[in-house]
C-alpha cells in the first residue's frame, strides 16, 4: 500500500477522462487547422502539386493528433 502522500500525488498526475478528451480534441484541431491553413495559402505546394517539406511535416503532426485522439476514446476520423 502506498503511504498518503503518494497517493495524492497519483490522484493529482491521472487526469480526468474528460480533460484527456478535450485536450486531445484541442491537439487534433489545432494539426488539421494549421495543416489546412499551410496547404492552402503555401505558394510551393500550389506551384508544384506537391506537399512542400513543411506541409509534410504538419501532416505528420496532424496524424500522430488524429492517432492520439483516437486512442484517448474519440470519434473515430477518416
Amino acid at each position: 500500500m502506498l503511504p498518503v502522500s503518494q497517493l495524492s500525488a497519483v490522484r493529482e498526475a491521472a487526469p480526468c477522462p474528460e480533460m484527456a478528451m478535450s485536450a486531445a480534441d484541442d491537439a487534433f484541431e489545432n494539426a488539421r487547422f494549421s495543416y489546412d491553413q499551410h496547404v492552402r495559402t503555401c505558394r510551393q505546394c500550389h506551384a508544384d502539386g506537391a506537399a512542400c517539406a513543411v506541409a509534410k511535416h504538419l501532416l505528420r503532426i496532424y496524424n500522430n493528433a488524429r492517432r492520439d485522439r483516437m486512442r484517448a476514446g474519440g470519434p473515430a476520423t477518416a
